[in-house]
């Protein structure tokens, strides 16, 4: 049993949350669906009539966690972010609502088997933003250029150039002559490639202004193949390396570890679980894209992986080195040194 009087289970929906708080006696003190709203929060914490510095609530990491978190914590509560995967496995139940789903949250709390998430502070959030948000330009810049590809498709026409747009590729392609509607497309789309890649700039001259204020970003370049993108990824979305104990616990947040199924005396090895960060996990292996010589020991340890399993496995094994690379590093404030990395080494310094 923890110490607080009171405990608020919150099912956090986009309109509307239910919330459910308890005593340590599991007598219900209060049980309202509210919107999910500055006024709501309010009116839900007028309603309880208790001190909120004795209460302790639990949250669900869904999109408006953050703010919604944040002001219940400005208002005095101590405020938890659940782990859903691992609640669902120990409050498993056929019925489900949302009146159900809260009254779970705050009986695991009563109890002390509420299993937490991390809680990113603002800064660290707001980092992940921005981060993500460059990520999905160059998505959406990289949709412009597959949507070019298939007006050619649809002409027969055999694009000569390696880059469509590179400056003289440029010209080539505004020159042709389609017809309606695809020259009108065609148009489009080369000023919507040329809007997007200003605003990436954009956020790439914001990246390395960032990178220059953070030591742990100069830690982190120092493994071949991390750059300024990858490393500002890699701080972004780990957040606190501290509460990694062990840089196995690191790998398996990214989802970079292998899924395990057992039955007796039997253990099968599958896929990676892709669990976790996926922009971390993304970052990280198309960081494996210019893998080369230069890389020293981290190459070394491609080509044995790459004999066994193939490239792709290869890639991600990398990506998972490099990970716990980047733990080491950060933990004992080093860089990294070129040096062999061995079958059995998990980092060198």
């Amino acid at each position: 049993m923890n110490d607080f009087k009171y405990h608020l289970g919150i099912d956090l929906h986009k309109n509307t949350s239910f919330w459910t708080l308890l005593d340590h006696n599991r007598q219900k003190v209060y049980s309202r669906n509210l919107p999910t709203s500055v006024e709501g929060i309010e009116r839900g914490l007028r309603e309880m009539g208790v001190n909120p510095k004795e209460v302790e609530a639990a949250i669900e990491p869904v999109s408006q966690w953050g703010w919604y978190g944040d002001l219940l914590a400005r208002e005095g509560l101590t405020v938890h972010l659940v782990d859903v995967y691992k609640t669902k496995l120990i409050a498993g139940t056929k019925l489900k609502n949302d009146r159900v789903d809260s009254m779970a949250l705050a009986e695991l709390m009563r109890s002390n088997f509420l299993p937490e998430a991390y809680r990113a502070p603002e800064e660290t959030r707001d980092m992940r933003e921005f981060m993500r948000h460059r990520a999905f330009l160059v998505r959406l810049r990289g949709k412009v250029r597959g949507r070019v590809h298939q007006i050619l498709w649809k002409h027969g026409v055999i694009n000569p150039h390696s880059d469509i747009f590179g400056l003289r590729a440029k010209q080539w392609l505004m020159a042709l002559d389609l017809r309606h509607p695809y020259d009108t497309e065609r148009d489009e789309l080369v000023s919507m490639w040329q809007d997007l890649s200003e605003r990436i700039e954009a956020h790439n001259i914001s990246c390395r202004e960032m990178v220059g204020r953070s030591q742990q970003a100069g830690l982190l370049q120092s493994i071949p193949g991390v750059g300024v993108i990858t490393s500002l990824t890699i701080l972004a979305e780990v957040g606190d390396f501290s509460r990694f104990k062990r840089p196995e616990q690191l790998a398996s947040y990214a989802g970079l570890v292998s899924s395990s199924y057992s039955s007796g005396e039997r253990t099968r090895l599958g896929h990676i679980t892709h669990r976790g960060s996926v922009w971390l996990r993304t970052a990280l292996v198309e960081a494996t894209n210019t893998v080369n010589p230069k890389w020293g020991g981290l190459y070394d340890f491609y080509l044995r992986i790459k004999e066994k399993k193939g490239s792709k496995v290869a890639r991600v094994a990398l990506a998972r080195k490099m990970l716990v690379v980047s733990w080491h590093l950060i933990t004992k404030d080093e860089y990294w040194r070129k040096e062999r990395v061995g079958p059995s080494e998990s980092v060198k310094r």
